[in-house]
């Protein structure tokens, strides 16, 4: 008789919390199928080792933010099984009263829960199963990979990884249930329906200073967010972060009894149709769930801006593909790699703690960057002749190849900051400007540089003898550039005036994941020759190189080649290089192939994150309200009678019940939108602008997500609540 009751309790709860378990069941979907994805790549023919790495990396990051996933979802059944007992009250009384023990009882919610937890897991499943096959075919859009031959893919730890999950998810919630009952006593229980819940307004001049302090709050957060940035996540970032947390708690906690203060004073409004009880209604239910409305907005944010970076960051890796990709492979030499700022620093902590040992590994680096200098010069820093030497079948697969030497820092030569206070211009961006400052500028010959714009099919550009022209590949310093390259303006390279030729080009360098030649002043081969007497050593050198030979066998010869000319020590090999990377003749390569996979890699990574936590996150929020709307409908049931009773027509009711649920799910939605306009436009500003990557699309493909799921929730929730108004008053109640 229990489980019968339990099964008819159940169909009942579908039929009024449809929302509630058609979320439960799509999270179940969503949780397998994404984590199901490193179990795809069998159906992919995955050639290279980069492609294979970010399936695996990918499916390693879907799982690891899954243990955020299943607190969200589970937040979301605790919470929503919160409201579904407490509407339950009075029929947990009725049964006491007929007799059942409270062990009875509490054995039916138990079934109910258990009931509930296997249709929604079975469901999820099959439906997560489903999914997951169209995944596959999503994902091989992404990576632009052909999938060979399609079939059928099971993945036995993602349905293992769901069941656990979601198992113990329920076996918690069955808890809470059990545990909740046992604490109510039977005249609790059996009044509940009859207690008219007394409206909750707080002061007017408490809700006036706490909204006033909420929007000082938040205009504070903002402030500091958009003066300091987010590229360093310090004292001031999580300063922010708390402001924000601070005000948009306040704020709900304020702004019911604040908007109640301002539409009572206006009377045309106030005194107009149901105006009174709807803005009483909306005031109570806001002093009540402010702290939820609260969690609700944030988590709305975190989906926003999830959703609309995350987009965004796709573009940074997929978007220059083109131009990043122009040559077959690159080889790298990064000469100063041991003069970085980090290197400078290391020696600076050194010298602190213990000079001795700071002035010994000053020598080793001395002593290095001279056998460095010596091997160079032997080879007239010719990277191609180095290796060929060692490696004879470099000609059998190099078509053709161009050596670029980029120089700095030089001295005697003009730093970017001379010439931006001089000119008074600047980047744009103050991060970009003072990272800048200090930086001699960057020079390559023009016979090297017209050499590169040969081999990409560019016409040449001239200098002449005293002269210079701009190359700049970087959207971020643009202005910057070209205010370099205006005709007229002088720097000094090498103590000598060169004069700017007015030629302005935007050329890549390399084959390389970024486009990152920025500012390069392209001078005379003389000036060259004299920093090269005076023995400074090129800051990097690229060797653009173009295959003979299909690109797939002219990557495995390359490799072949540089493990010949350049075999790795012990260290080198057992870290999985192939040749031993070194500051001159290789420090590293990039192959056209590599690129791609990896710009394809990041794609899926960075997609699937996005999809994953912000659409979780934002039908968690849409079904969250959802289920308090309905519960608050179904509680002023009572209210609703009242006003059918002295008159009021469907239409008033209807109407006022419109703007309950409009008010309810836009106002956590707006105060986030603030929030993620504010977080985006930082973002954008510190990362996007400098790549030259725009965020319009994607939040534009943002809020069209939202406005779909987000409005979906809302009409949803509007006609179901309407329909138990209606069945409960009778259609002669409503007109």
């Amino acid at each position: 008789m229990l489980a019968k009751l339990a099964v008819r309790n159940v169909r009942r709860s579908v039929r009024d919390y449809a929302i509630y378990f058609v979320t439960l069941v799509f999270g179940v979907a969503v949780f397998y199928a994404f984590n199901s994805v490193q179990s795809q790549s069998i159906l992919f023919d995955l050639e290279g080792a980069s492609t294979e790495s970010i399936f695996n990396l990918t499916g390693q990051f879907l799982s690891m933010f899954s243990v955020l996933i299943a607190f969200v979802l589970g937040f979301l059944v605790i919470y929503s099984n919160r409201f579904l007992i407490k509407r339950r009250k009075q029929e947990f009384g009725t049964y006491l009263l007929l007799g059942m023990r409270p062990g009875q009882v509490s054995a039916i919610v138990l079934m109910e829960t258990v009931a509930v937890g296997a249709v929604s897991l079975v469901v999820g499943l099959v439906l997560g199963v489903a999914l997951s096959q169209g995944l596959s075919f999503f994902t091989a859009g992404l990576f632009s990979i052909s999938m060979q031959q399609y079939r059928f893919v099971f993945s036995p730890e993602a349905f293992v990884q769901t069941l656990a999950c979601f198992t113990l998810i329920f076996v918690v919630v069955a808890a809470f249930n059990t545990l909740s009952i046992s604490r109510y006593k039977l005249i609790d229980l059996l009044s509940a329906k009859s207690r008219n819940e007394g409206f909750r307004v707080r002061s007017p001049w408490v809700s006036l200073v706490g909204f006033a302090a909420s929007v000082a709050l938040l205009a504070a957060a903002y402030k500091t967010l958009i003066d300091f940035g987010m590229m360093d996540l310090g004292r001031e970032f999580f300063l922010a972060t708390a402001l924000m947390l601070a005000g948009t708690l306040l704020f709900f906690w304020s702004s019911a009894g604040f908007a109640l203060i301002v539409v009572e004073r206006t009377r045309g409004v106030y005194f107009k149709g149901l105006a009174m009880f709807t803005m009483r209604q909306i005031a109570s239910k806001v002093n009540t769930a402010f702290l939820s409305l609260s969690v609700i907005c944030v988590m709305l944010f975190f989906s926003l801006t999830v959703f609309s970076t995350g987009t965004g960051l796709v573009s940074v890796f997929t978007g220059d593909l083109e131009r990043s990709t122009q040559f077959d492979a690159t080889l790298t030499a990064n000469v100063y790699l041991g003069h970085s700022d980090l290197a400078q620093d290391r020696l600076e902590r050194m010298r602190e703690e213990d000079p001795a040992e700071a002035e010994a590994y000053l020598q080793r680096e001395k002593e290095r960057a001279q056998q460095l200098r010596e091997e160079g010069e032997s080879w007239n820093w010719d990277i191609a002749a180095r290796i060929s030497a060692d490696a004879p079948s470099w000609s059998d697969f190099v078509k053709e190849s161009v050596q670029a030497d980029l120089y700095q820092p030089i001295e005697g030569t003009t730093t970017y900051g001379e010439f931006m206070d001089r000119y008074q211009v600047g980047t744009g961006n103050s991060l970009y400007d003072s990272g800048m400052r200090s930086q001699s500028l960057v020079v390559v010959g023009e016979s090297q540089f017209n050499a590169v714009r040969t081999l990409t099919g560019q016409d040449p550009v001239s200098v002449g003898e005293d002269g210079y022209a701009v190359s700049n590949a970087v959207t971020a310093i643009k202005e910057l550039a070209r205010a370099m390259a205006e005709e007229g303006r002088q720097v000094n390279v090498a103590d000598r005036t060169l004069t700017a030729t007015g030629a302005y080009v935007e050329q890549v360098l390399a084959t390389s994941s970024f486009v990152n030649d920025a500012g390069i002043v392209v001078v005379p081969d003389s000036v060259i020759a004299e920093v090269r007497a005076s023995e400074v050593m090129p800051y990097v050198s690229y060797l653009d190189v173009n295959y003979s030979v299909d690109a797939a066998q002219g990557d495995k010869m390359l490799k072949e080649a540089l493990a010949q000319a350049l075999p790795p020590d012990e260290q080198q090999a057992s870290a999985g290089w192939s040749y031993g990377s070194q500051p001159w003749p290789v420090t590293m390569t990039m192959t056209k192939a590599e690129v791609i996979e990896q710009a394809g890699g990041m794609n899926v990574l960075i997609t699937y994150l996005a999809l994953y936590i912000g659409f979780t996150f934002l039908i968690t929020t849409a079904a969250m309200l959802a289920i308090q709307q309905l519960s608050e409908t179904s509680d002023s049931l009572p209210r609703y009678k009242v006003l059918a009773q002295i008159g009021c027509d469907r239409r008033m009711i209807l109407g006022s019940l419109r703007t309950q649920v409009l008010v309810y799910f836009l106002a956590p939605l707006g105060l986030a939108v603030c929030h993620a306009v504010c977080a985006v436009s930082v973002i954008g500003s510190s990362v996007f602008d400098l790549l030259g990557v725009s965020v319009s699309g994607p939040i534009l493909m943002t809020g069209a997500l939202t406005v779909l799921v987000y409005g979906s929730y809302l009409a949803v929730t509007y006609f179901t609540c309407r329909g138990i108004i209606r069945s409960s008053l009778g259609s002669k109640l409503l007109g």
